[in-house]
């Protein structure tokens, strides 16, 4: 592969160090955790927490690493408040789908990352949703970081909500039980 895509590639993602999560920034949080960091957590919580699980954790992580790429160039849009829907998720999908495209089309094996994304973006697959409910549990979790800091717990009931539509009934709704007395004890 040509050096200089190679090089391309890595200044075109390495912007999503720079591309501050939209939810957290309509809320005035201050040190703003960017999309990499999301992402850097979601792919790490995705191989730790599927230890024991049947699915393909390569493979859920993978998807985790890219799930979010599209962002470096078309930002971080939201589409949810709570448990509604805001904005058009299918005009938020096709924006990113071709700049997920765009990002990948010098890479080699660019059909593979593509595919791990529109299985991301469709959700047709164990270990699409297992993916979606762990990038919503890093929500809560952040959250939860932000209000230790001192920000008021009812500034963040909206990401708890979205978090409850996506968790509630799986393998994590423990998990996010336990984060809400956390919560619950730091007010």
């Amino acid at each position: 592969m040509d050096n200089k895509k190679l090089i391309e590639f890595a200044i075109q993602v390495g912007t999503l160090k720079n591309i501050k999560r939209h939810g957290w920034v309509l809320k005035r949080i201050k040190n703003v955790e960017s999309v990499a960091d999301h992402i850097f957590r979601v792919a790490l919580m995705t191989m730790i927490f599927s230890a024991g699980t049947k699915l393909d954790v390569n493979k859920m992580v993978r998807m985790a690493l890219v799930h979010d790429i599209g962002e470096a160039l078309v930002g971080d849009v939201i589409y949810e408040h709570g448990t509604k829907r805001i904005g058009p998720l299918k005009v938020k999908n096709a924006d990113e789908r071709n700049a997920v495209k765009e990002i990948f089309r010098d890479i080699e094996n660019k059909k593979e990352y593509m595919s791990l994304w529109e299985e991301f973006v469709a959700q047709n697959s164990q270990e699409a949703q297992f993916v979606k409910r762990i990038e919503k549990l890093e929500m809560v979790i952040q959250a939860l970081e932000y209000q230790k800091h001192g920000y008021d717990s009812d500034l963040f009931d909206e990401f708890w909500e979205n978090a409850q539509k996506y968790i509630k009934g799986t393998e994590f709704e423990n998990i996010l039980q336990e984060l809400e007395i956390k919560r619950r004890e730091l007010t």
